[in-house]
């Protein structure tokens, strides 16, 4: 775990000493300021037992909603399950060559269902080929993206996020209702990153498993192995840390990180790397990352993805950021920095005008929440709100994404090396290397795509909050230091993850009723049509 806190002492005997009453209390608690402390011992505690109990009730109602919508609301393919479910079909006729040209993305989810199915379908024979289907992202959000993936994490900094919380994040439970990619891409990419943090199968092991799950995550979306080169950096990171003693200089420690990368390149690099050349195999023979469709998906700059992103991370983490001192911080860093800032809100409103890209899907289809978020205010025909009010707007979003990072940055003494001396003690928390190699993956992620769509935001987001350790700083309330001779103010992050957590589940109960409530009809859909993220 990123912070611990002693519960003993060694006697000269080398026993440990009881501590006991008001000395134990002493231990379990940080001071973290003059006049504020912080309980770790009992928010850990804390969240462990929350965690335990939600997580039986957020099971039913997935598995509730989950039967509802399947069975009553959309008992039909939707959206593009027709060509997901499609070429599932195909791979249970057996025509393994076959291929629909439509689909853009690789079949790694089309071999999840071909194998699901026949796992399920001889037990539940009444069931239909699409609830069986739907099945396997539902298993693999509401299970194994908690207790495999996450519950890791959580362990090693359980006052940073909460497996319930983020197994709830609104843009990817979307899909654990439907047949799509999203769910598994994210489990297996995020998972290589758990068993780079926390090492369950020993170093090398470890890093080959890490660099197994990467490569699967690819056969569901191809821009997975952007984020294969993140978790690459932070395999080389961790280590190098220790072996080369990093610093407070900088430019030094990439150094340091590269030098490490070449010398124990065959054990930390090579994994990777295998899965840069099978990519790069893959590049020449499509002649193109997108399979299918190319038409429709060509690569471009399109820097207002950035924007976006940082607007849809604002939004989902108000509970994080939200106070009285943030917004502040803020406003004192306008005041104190005010020509800089007037030109960086020019430059925003340079970048709305000459790299904004308006994918024709983004005005056709209505069963998208982008489609009337950009109609109402991203690309609305009103200079007022689309430049003035927009980019200050983007500004601001753009401050919470770095301001968030800047305390989380793990920081060294000029001379002495960290107090660890093995790779699996160090905190979840990444140095400059890699927090720059991070924003460098989103850009990379985001900018080429044209088309606005948020199933693009769930792993930046999700890669982004893993290693933000929530504050404990109140949201609604002044924060006032003891004075003098009082006894420390205690607070606690507790209260933020569990509005975490709510406003999490309130975007998706929302969301959910618009989906079930509000319908319309397409000319050419036999079904009624519905609008998700």
């Amino acid at each position: 775990m990123g912070s611990e806190s002693s519960t003993g002492e060694q006697s000269q005997d080398g026993k440990p000493d009881v501590v006991e009453g008001a000395d134990a209390d002493l231990l379990s608690t940080q001071l973290i300021a003059p006049g504020i402390q912080r309980n770790i011992e009992d928010e850990v505690v804390m969240g462990f037992t929350i965690n335990m109990l939600l997580y039986p009730v957020i099971l039913v109602y997935f598995l509730v909603t989950f039967w509802y919508l399947t069975s009553r609301v959309v008992p039909y393919q939707f959206i593009d399950e027709k060509f997901h479910i499609g070429q599932t079909l195909t791979y249970l006729n057996g025509k393994w060559s076959q291929w629909d040209k439509k689909i853009t993305t690789p079949p790694g989810l089309y071999l999840l269902g071909w194998a699901n199915h026949h796992l399920l379908k001889p037990i539940f024979k009444s069931w239909s080929t699409l609830t069986i289907l739907r099945l396997v992202n539902l298993f693999g959000g509401v299970v194994i993206f908690p207790w495999v993936v996450l519950r890791p994490l959580f362990l090693f900094n359980a006052i940073g996020f909460w497996p319930i919380t983020l197994m709830c994040f609104p843009l990817l439970t979307t899909y654990y209702y439907l047949y799509y990619t999203d769910v598994w891409s994210t489990i297996f990419i995020v998972e290589s990153l758990t068993l780079i943090l926390t090492l369950p199968l020993g170093e090398r092991k470890s890093i080959w498993a890490s660099s197994l799950c990467a490569a699967i995550s690819c056969l569901f979306r191809q821009t997975n192995i952007i984020w294969t080169g993140f978790i690459m950096v932070l395999a080389v990171e961790r280590r190098a840390i220790l072996t080369k003693k990093f610093n407070t200089h900088n430019v030094n420690n990439y150094l340091k990180a590269f030098i490490f990368a070449v010398e124990e390149f065959n054990h930390v690099v090579m994994p990777y790397a295998l899965n840069f050349v099978l990519f790069f195999i893959y590049l020449i023979w499509n002649r193109s990352i997108t399979l299918g469709d190319k038409s429709n998906h060509s690569v471009g700059l399109h820097f207002m993805q950035i924007f976006y992103l940082f607007l849809f991370i604002a939004a989902f983490s108000v509970p994080i950021w939200g106070s009285r001192n943030f917004l502040r911080s803020y406003k004192n860093r306008f005041l104190s920095k005010p020509i800089r800032t007037f030109f960086e809100i020019i430059g925003i409103m340079l970048i709305i005008r000459y790299f904004t890209k308006v994918h024709p899907f983004l005005l056709a289809d209505n069963r998208h929440y982008t489609f009337y978020l950009f109609r109402k205010l991203l690309g609305h025909k009103r200079k007022l709100i689309k430049y003035w009010f927009m980019a200050p707007v983007y500004h601001f979003c753009t401050f919470i994404y770095l301001e968030l990072m800047r305390p989380n940055e793990m920081v060294f003494h000029p001379v002495l090396p960290l107090p660890v001396r093995e790779t699996i003690h160090l905190p979840l928390q990444l140095t400059h290397i890699s927090w720059t190699a991070l924003i460098v993956c989103t850009f990379a992620t985001l900018i080429p795509s044209p088309l606005l769509e948020p199933r693009y935001y769930i792993l930046p987001y999700l890669f982004w909050r893993i290693f933000i350790t929530c504050n404990a700083e109140p949201i609604f309330e002044e924060l006032v230091p003891a004075q003098n001779d009082e006894p420390p103010v205690t607070v606690s992050s507790t209260g933020r993850l569990l509005w975490e957590f709510l406003w999490f589940m309130g975007i998706n109960v929302f969301t959910l009723l618009i989906f079930i409530r509000y319908t319309f009809s397409w000319s050419d859909e036999p079904f009624l049509q519905r609008i998700i993220w």
